[in-house]
């Protein structure tokens, strides 16, 4: 991802902002649940989807683009309208976590474990 100059600056990325839409529009989640995950407040998703700013650290980077390789895989096990109930829903398979949940805590390979192994039929 190549970032730019804006006025002032401060650096934006429209690939962040493209990432951030379209888990939005993938999925429904709200800027503050894309938040909590991605580990920033409401606001700065506001401001990364504008394409005001760009995440400041690695790990911030990374967390977004490990949801959305997290979407992808829902959608593709489940498909696009039922990414949110299942980002949302207790699962057994989980210990009766929600995957969302398990997202913002950094857990993210434990639900791509689990996403995996539904694709492949080994659940």
């Amino acid at each position: 991802m190549s970032a730019s100059t804006a006025a002032g600056g401060r650096t934006h990325d429209p690939q962040v902002a493209r990432l951030i839409s379209r888990a939005r529009e993938q999925t429904g989640l709200t800027a503050a649940e894309l938040g909590e995950v991605v580990g920033i407040g409401q606001r700065q998703v506001q401001n990364w989807a504008a394409g005001r700013g760009t995440p400041a650290n690695g790990a911030r980077l990374r967390r977004l683009l490990d949801l959305q390789y997290v979407l992808d895989l829902v959608a593709e096990v489940y498909g696009d309208d039922a990414a949110l109930t299942w980002l949302h829903a207790r699962n057994r398979t989980l210990g009766g976590e929600r995957p969302l949940d398990m997202l913002a805590e950094g857990r993210t390979d434990e639900v791509i474990g689990l996403l995996d192994r539904l694709a492949d039929g080994n659940f």
